[in-house]
Order: C-alpha cells, then sequence, then structure tokens
C-alpha cells in the first residue's frame, strides 16, 4: 500500500516518536562516536581566523543565553552558538562525512541539538536522541533524492542542514507534530549550498548558517509559524527545484528501519582535507612506507580517481589555504615534505614553502576511463584512488586503494578516533587530560543529566 502522506509528515512521525531505547546499540555507538569527533574539530576549529569573526559578530547579535561557545566560556542565544560551533566545526574540513547524499552531516545537527540542550537544560540522553533523529531525517532524505542533486552542483551539506538541524532542535525541544512539521517545513523552503563556496570561507559559513537557520526555523514553529507540508513534493517544491523532480522509486523512507549511521555509515577523517583526497594521500604514505622510496628521490607521482574526486578537488595550483583542502597536489604534496598532514600544515606560511611547492609539482591527477565508466565505482569506491609513483631511478610502484582508513568498510577504532579528539583539543588551545576527562564523558553521553560541564 503507497503512504499517500507528505514526506514532511513521514519525517516527523520519526521524529516525535524517536527514544533511545528503541536506537539499536550499534547506531547509538555510532552516534557517540560522531559527537565525540565532531566535538573535537570544533573545538580545534575555534582557534580559525574564521570561527573568531563569526564570535565576535553573533555576540553583538545573540546575547544573553546558555547555549556555550564549545570549548570556551561564552555563552548566547542558542541560534548564535549553533552559527559559530557549526562553522567552527567545518573551518578545517576536519569533520565526518556521509555517502548518503555525499555530505557532512554531524557538523550542522551537533551544535544545533547542543545548543538546543543547553537552553532547555535538557541532559546527554535527550541531546543523542536529538542527534539521531536529525542525521537520519537528514541522511534519509539525501538518499531518496540520490547523488543526482550533488553532482547537479547544489552542494548538498549545505542543502540539507537546515532540515536535520530543525528535526534536531524540535525533539529537544519537545515541540509536537504539528510544530515539529512547521519547524522542518520552514527549514527546507529556506535551504541553499552551492559548490563555488569550495575552497572560501563561505563553506564553512555556509554550514554555520545552514545549522542556524535550522534552530530558529524550530523555534519560530513553536511561536506559532507555519510551512508548507508539502515542501518537497509541491509545485515549485524543494524535489523539483534542487533535483529536476529525481528521486528514488523507494517510496518509503525506511526510517526506524534503516539507519544510515551504521548503514552506510559514517567516514571519520584521518587528515583534514577534503575527502576526496584521504585515499590517495594515505596511498602514498603506504607505497614510501612499503618500499622504502626516500621522497627526495620520487620525480612523479600519477593519481587515477573516480569521478567523484575529480569533482571534488577542484584546485590544482591552490593559492590559499581553503583551496590547497581541495588539492590532491597539495594533500600528497604534504605527505612527501612532512610524511603527514595535521592542523599545523593548514596555514599560508606551509603552503608557500619551497619544499612542499615542489613535491606538489610533482603530481598529477586524472580520471581514467577505467573509473569513469565503471558503474560499481560509487559504491565500491567512491572515493578511492590509484597511485603510481616514479623515482630517480625510473622505478615505478603502483597500488589501489578503495576506501581510505575511517570509511565505512574500513573502519577507524574508538582508540584512534579519541586519540585524534585529543589532538584537536591540543590544537585548540586546551590540555589533553581535559580532553581526556571529557571523552569518558562522552563515551557515557546518556548518563550526564547536566551537559554544562560536558567540556569543564
Amino acid at each position: 500500500m503507497v503512504d499517500s502522506s507528505s514526506i514532511i509528515d513521514r519525517l516527523t512521525s520519526f521524529v516525535g516518536a524517536l527514544t533511545l531505547e528503541d536506537v539499536p546499540p550499534a547506531v547509538v555507538d555510532e552516534a557517540r562516536r560522531c559527537v565525540l569527533d565532531t566535538l573535537g574539530v570544533i573545538v580545534a576549529g575555534q582557534k580559525t581566523g574564521l570561527a573568531r569573526a563569526v564570535m565576535e559578530h553573533s555576540q553583538q547579535t545573540y546575547r544573553d543565553g546558555r547555549s556555550h561557545i564549545l570549548g570556551t566560556g561564552i555563552a548566547m542565544q542558542a541560534v548564535g552558538a549553533t552559527l559559530v560551533n557549526a562553522a567552527a566545526g567545518h573551518a578545517y574540513d576536519f569533520d565526518d562525512t556521509s555517502y548518503t547524499g555525499i555530505m557532512h552531516g554531524s557538523v550542522a545537527v551537533l551544535p544545533a541539538a547542543f545548543a538546543m540542550a543547553e537552553q532547555q537544560g535538557a541532559g546527554g540522553k535527550k541531546l543523542l536522541e536529538g542527534f539521531i533523529a536529525g542525521v537520519e531525517v537528514e541522511y534519509a532524505m539525501a538518499e531518496y533524492c540520490t547523488t543526482h542533486l550533488y553532482y547537479k552542483g547544489w552542494w548538498t551539506s549545505g542543502v540539507y542542514a537546515p532540515l536535520g538541524a530543525a528535526a534536531a532542535a524540535a525533539r529537544i525541544l519537545g515541540l509536537d507534530a504539528y510544530q515539529t512539521a512547521n519547524a522542518m517545513s520552514i527549514a527546507v523552503g529556506n535551504s541553499s549550498g552551492m559548490k563555488v563556496s569550495f575552497g572560501s570561507d563561505a563553506k564553512p559559513l555556509g554550514i554555520g548558517m545552514a545549522a542556524s537557520t535550522g534552530v530558529e526555523s524550530a523555534l519560530l514553529a513553536a511561536a506559532g509559524l507555519t510551512g508548507p507540508n508539502k515542501v518537497f513534493e509541491g509545485k515549485n517544491g524543494f524535489l523539483s527545484l534542487f533535483n529536476g523532480n529525481q528521486h528514488s522509486t523507494e517510496t518509503d523512507l525506511q526510517l526506524g528501519d534503516k539507519w544510515r549511521l551504521t548503514d552506510p555509515g559514517i567516514l571519520f577523517k584521518s587528515f583534514p582535507v577534503c575527502s576526496a583526497a584521504l585515499a590517495g594521500a594515505e596511498l602514498v604514505a603506504r607505497l614510501l612506507e612499503r618500499h622504502q622510496i626516500k621522497p627526495s628521490d620520487v620525480v612523479e607521482v600519477t593519481c587515477e580517481v573516480p569521478p567523484l574526486v575529480g569533482i571534488s578537488l577542484i584546485y590544482d595550483h591552490p593559492e590559499s589555504i581553503r583551496e590547497a583542502q581541495f588539492s590532491m597536489p597539495y594533500a600528497v604534496g604534504c605527505i612527501l615534505a612532512y610524511g603527514d598532514i595535521n592542523l599545523e600544515h593548514l596555514t599560508e606560511d606551509v603552503l608557500s614553502q619551497p619544499e612542499l611547492q615542489q613535491h606538489m609539482q610533482k603530481v598529477t591527477m586524472q580520471v581514467p576511463d577505467y573509473l569513469k565508466n565503471d558503474a560499481t565505482v560509487l559504491l565500491r569506491c567512491p572515493e578511492g584512488a590509484g597511485i603510481t609513483i616514479t623515482t630517480r631511478s625510473n622505478q615505478q610502484f603502483s597500488d589501489f586503494l578503495d576506501r581510505p582508513t575511517g570509511m565505512p568498510g574500513n573502519p577507524v577504532s574508538d582508540d584512534a578516533l579519541e586519540n585524534k579528539f585529543c589532538a584537536c583539543f591540543r590544537h585548540g588551545g586546551l590540555p589533553g587530560e581535559q580532553a581526556l576527562r571529557v571523552a569518558e564523558r562522552i563515551w557515557r553521553l546518556e548518563t550526564i543529566d547536566d551537559l554544562s560541564g560536558l567540556l569543564d
């Protein structure tokens, strides 16, 4: 039997009914991992000039609230805190990724959920419920719309973020079904995001603005404002305008039956660059170690990549560090120059170093026909990479990496995630001992009644 209710109504039913007890334990575990990873990159991102500028703006605009700028003692209204924390969380492009729709989900939903939970005096259980509701709604719609939207040129992270943030905020606010439907439809009606922003401040700022739109939509719905119930299906609605009426033939969104946090799962990044560069960078490091190749002996690195990587890494000759995060020559060049890519490498001074620039000139990237014409690539190795290293003695060393470490199918361990979390805290100017205390609390987040002391 075909469900004749609107998409918004189906999303609303899921959000309103969700309780942590009904969520499979493996999904709750992955949600905690997302919270840990996202809080870490938010704290690290507060150090950036972008986050400081957004914070100064928000302190003037959103005052006298209970929601904290995470990693600081500064509190403001929930909309402003969401704006700052989400922008900071994406400032280094070190946050997690979902391949449902090809998007960053946690970095928009968690700041919204956290800000609203603090405003309401809610505990960790409510925070987790709001977070899971928000990302699952976001990922379900992204999967329903297929990857057509991303390949069309829309930046899916910004497009879907208001929906996920609104769902999380509505769940934590305790809105009724009518208000929750309006919160999400208002948010969707104000969605946007263009990939032209890649390589500029507009990208992380866009995550902040999208997430704060979701929170404000929920607050306005609570005040009685309404949105279009057929915001997805209606004439001039989301599906027609954003997606050319392309969508899955599966009419049931499978919310509550299929949990996208574990199916297909989440990519946790090992390096603070676009996920499309991860496999290439990791494989170059592996080949150097496996064959005991000195970087000074490398004369050429050829990267053969799938189409998704080709349309994401658009800067062969980056002129700023933001452009460098979307550059395969930069990612591989860092491995050759420094043996790693970490947060300390994301500066204009590092980008201008002659050694790095020389290594970057050795790197070429191409999308070969065998990857372009293979229909299995998007599922098998969506952001994989084939690497061939040529040395001064004219030796060649090659391999292909389908899935970098941290990607579904090649998961990163809890210990490795915690190490990344601690490194992010140290980069943000907070001590490692504090990071360990916070991590211990996040692993038992649902038992915490008061979130105000979570980050000390």
